[in-house]
């Protein structure tokens, strides 16, 4: 292990001096995530940290001597490549899923041709099949890790290293190199990604780590070991990506929802709703895969017998695991819509309590709100509320700047409407419908169509509005800002459980 410690270090400083330069690019040519109702953050994020991790990942092998095996690694490395830029392609224009899931089979069967396959049976097209399967799902497995700060390369970075200890231990040179840079070069990024995050890798980086795990796992093969030992060692290592897939996927079949949409249902989210935050989430899930990791080392020093029993009882934890988990209450959706019906101070509380969780908000103003309260509510809705004051305050030119403010000015986290029954008000109607939140304050402008329209128990009353049907909101409530918080999402969380399956 001492060997490969080098090439850990080097790949890690490749990518932590590569990362915030790759990020300024990102960030000066428009290359950025932007918030969207399934997404953790609420900000636009720069992209293009799965290129960093790429190009550490070339100038960390480029020192190692692949030639005894040039012809499998030329493939993974032309493989590899061309994952990245499908996933560059789709960070910055988007690909179907179906397009992306056939550039993975082509990568592949091209490094399946290439020799890099599986030989656990003695049919080599069973082989070839077990070995495609793989590379795809190992691929797809990181791909949905990334749903949350530091996650997937935190993760990645755990069971690459214990890739790293177990080829190193079976004399496996090439193997432990390549798992010990993809280890650097995943740590590297994760310095930038662990929350809150300074950049994403978007799927640049997930399907680059998931394609290169994949590898690394069919090419661990220790020949020193039985087969008996040692065959299920990758699938314990990528146990917990292998398991979040699985969840997500009967999940969201089970709820008739395309598994490629994006949602809130992986682990990582149920285990910060369980109460231990997205922190403690993320480094719970850190843990588990370390734990796995420790399991798979002991495997190999274990008898095919006590290695297929234990084995067994990880799968038969993981079954467990994955009913609790899909049985657990619903979740409150991410960035969800929140529509609050305003007219004075109120909908500045409001906006400010929503504000925490979501940028998915529309403030519908009654007839009554004058301009100035307007003004209020347009400043509490931006991102850049310092840009936008200067803006608002003076409407001089001088007061924008570079050109890049105007970004920064209008970047607001949801819009202004006409209220219920104000001309042009048709598209609220709508958004009433379909709100996962409405808050109405109180004025006198709002009728009777909110409650026709809202959804079952999503209504919610500030003090004083005399709206009938809604969940009333107490004074002390409404005055601290942390416990509205906490209403406004207990109340869509509420809404949720009264939904039946469809």
């Amino acid at each position: 292990m001492d060997l490969y410690l080098p090439l850990i270090i080097f790949s890690f400083l490749a990518a932590f001096i590569a990362t915030p330069l790759i990020g300024r690019v990102a960030t000066h040519t428009g290359f950025v995530d932007e918030p969207k109702p399934h997404k953790m953050h609420v900000r636009p994020m720069p992209l293009l940290g799965g290129l960093a991790i790429y190009l550490a990942l070339c100038v960390a092998l480029f020192q190692v001597d692949f030639s005894a095996e040039w012809v499998p690694m030329l493939a993974v490395a032309v493989g590899a490549t061309m994952l990245m830029l499908v996933g560059l392609w789709d960070d910055r224009r988007g690909i179907a899923p179906r397009a992306k899931i056939l550039a993975q089979v082509a990568a592949a069967l091209l490094v399946t041709v290439a020799g890099v396959r599986v030989e656990l049976t003695p049919w080599p097209a069973v082989n070839i099949i077990i070995s495609v399967f793989w590379f795809v799902g190992i691929t797809n497995a990181i791909n949905l890790m990334d749903n949350m700060d530091g996650l997937a390369a935190g993760t990645s970075a755990v069971s690459a290293l214990f890739f790293t200890i177990l080829a190193a231990s079976a004399g496996q040179g090439l193997v432990a190199s390549l798992a010990a840079a993809v280890t650097g070069a995943s740590l590297g990024f994760l310095y930038y990604n662990i929350s809150p995050a300074m950049i994403f890798m978007g799927d640049t980086g997930s399907l680059l780590l998931g394609f290169l795990l994949a590898v690394i796992g069919v090419e661990y093969s220790p020949s020193n070991l039985p087969l008996g030992s040692t065959w299920m060692v990758p699938i314990i290592v990528m146990g917990l990506p292998i398991f979040d897939t699985t969840l997500v996927t009967f999940s969201r079949l089970l709820k008739r929802r395309p598994v490629s949409q994006g949602g809130t249902d992986h682990s990582s989210h149920r285990l910060a709703k369980l109460g231990l935050g997205n922190h403690r989430a993320v480094f719970s899930m850190y843990l588990a895969a370390g734990i796995l990791g420790i399991l798979a080392v002991f495997m190999t020093r274990s008898s095919p017998e006590l290695a297929t029993v234990l084995f067994g009882m990880i799968l038969a934890a993981g079954l467990i695991a994955l009913i609790v988990l899909e049985r657990m209450p619903p979740i409150p959706p991410n960035n969800p819509r929140v529509v609050i019906l305003a007219e004075d101070e109120q909908g500045l509380a409001a906006i400010a309590a929503a504000r925490k969780f979501s940028t998915n908000i529309v403030v519908a103003v009654s007839p009554q709100t004058g301009k100035p309260m307007l003004a209020n509510y347009l400043r509490a809705l931006a991102l850049e509320p310092e840009a936008f004051a200067r803006w608002l305050d003076t409407g001089a030119e001088a007061a924008i700047g570079p050109a890049g403010e105007w970004q920064k000015i209008f970047r607001l986290a949801g819009r202004i409407l006409p209220g219920p029954d104000e001309p042009g008000a048709e598209n609220l109607h709508t958004l009433l419908r379909t709100a996962d939140l409405i808050v109405a304050c109180r004025g006198g402008g709002w009728s009777a169509e909110i409650q026709a329209a809202a959804a079952p128990g999503r209504l919610l009353a500030a003090p004083g509005a005399n709206i009938s049907g809604a969940e009333s909101v107490t004074d002390d409530v409404w005055k601290n800002s942390n416990g509205l918080t906490r209403a406004l999402e207990a109340a869509i969380l509420g809404a949720r459980r009264k939904e039946k399956p469809t």
